[in-house]
């Protein structure tokens, strides 16, 4: 978003990425202190940890369903992956 100021008239230029809302938190003053001294964003922190806890626990189920499904998968006979990926190199159909 760009924000032109012209005179007294504020001009607001740009998309809005989405509706935004505001979540808190209490934090220790002494973090709070060493925040400021190091000139970090919070809010970016607050944010790429979020998604990348979202993220990680997205996979952590997508891997949980699909080892119920090798599970729950029968058996292949003795050498069958070996000659799938023979036939595989050779250009054959794989079984």
């Amino acid at each position: 978003m760009v924000i032109l100021i012209y005179g007294f008239v504020v001009i607001l230029i740009g998309i809005l990425m989405g509706k935004l809302i505001t979540v808190s938190a209490k934090i220790d003053e002494d973090l709070k202190r060493k925040v400021d001294e190091l000139g970090m964003s919070i809010s970016a922190l607050v944010r790429r940890a979020l998604e990348d806890e979202i993220k990680a626990r997205e996979l952590q189920r997508i891997l949980e369903a699909l080892k119920g499904e090798v599970e729950g998968a029968p058996e292949l006979p003795e050498g069958t992956v070996v000659k799938i990926i023979r036939n595989m190199r050779e250009g054959l159909p794989p079984v």
